[in-house]
């Protein structure tokens, strides 16, 4: 056996949860070891790079040889929707333009921190689809969409209304038709991180880092009706590779969008 990754379960696993384990093992179509060492010693036996460990409480994702860890929060959503509540302005929204019932496709859907800002904006009768290229990410995301419960109601309903699916959007664009999407959304891996986002390590790290295309964002263009939205580091060259001269900034945030308007 030399998987990649393998599943397992928390210490002292109950039926129930090496049940949810088998399904996590089908699911990934991974093989499923007993959680009977630690995960550098199971790591070392069966020659894997890194655990998805089902326990009571989460879903976690763990790489014993870097120390990496992940699993699915809303990150700073909860924070951007209290500020939106309060009449905040959310300057990823602005660069959307995003009206009520709006529909956005979410080519780099991550944890979903920005879809859940772009469901609150869009709302019930608007629709958000989030596609993930990385397989680990998007399978914990597409869980935690439907199963992660936050404290706040508003911010678990936004979830639950969030569709995700694990596809590469070079792939998934061509099979759109044109203007199915009020905004196309983007937001590559920064070609330099933000060295005070630590909290975003661990996706970084497991989030595929390939460049937005030129390809990629003339299809984007024929999909979006209204406009191709980019997120990025204040700064960025991919500005000028790809001929991107609209750009909202402010003096304020490290980050800044780029906007392209469909001809």
């Amino acid at each position: 056996m030399n998987p990649s990754v393998i599943v397992t379960t928390s210490h002292r696993a109950t039926p129930e949860l090496i049940a949810r384990a088998e399904t996590w093992a089908q699911r990934l179509d991974a093989p499923l070891v007993p959680r009977d060492d630690s995960l550098p010693k199971l790591a070392a036996r069966y020659s894997a790079t890194g655990f998805l460990v089902v326990g009571p409480e989460r879903v976690t994702y763990h790489e014993p040889a870097t120390g990496l860890e992940y699993f699915f929060h809303p990150g700073m959503a909860k924070v951007r929707l209290h500020n939106c509540k309060r009449g905040h302005e959310d300057p990823m929204l602005q660069a959307m333009d995003l009206q009520p019932g709006e529909h956005v496709l979410d080519c780099t859907l991550g944890r979903a921190a920005d879809a859940v800002i772009a469901a609150w904006k869009a709302g019930p009768e608007g629709r958000i689809l989030g596609l993930e290229k990385a397989r680990i990410l998007a399978e914990l995301t597409i869980d935690g969409l439907e199963h992660y419960v936050d404290p706040s109601r508003e911010l678990t309903a936004l979830l639950r209304r969030i569709e995700a699916l694990w596809a590469d959007y070079n792939d998934y664009l061509p099979t759109c038709a044109a203007d199915s999407f009020d905004v196309v959304y983007f937001d590559p891996i920064f070609d330099q991180p933000l060295h005070k986002s630590q909290a975003m390590a661990p996706l970084r790290a497991l989030a595929d880092a390939s460049p937005l295309s030129p390809d990629a964002l003339s299809e984007a263009q024929r999909v979006a009706r209204k406009r191709v939205v980019i997120k990025q580091r204040k700064g960025t060259i991919l500005w000028q590779q790809l001929g991107i001269d609209k750009v909202l900034s402010s003096a304020a945030s490290r980050i800044e969008y780029g906007i392209v308007i469909p001809a």
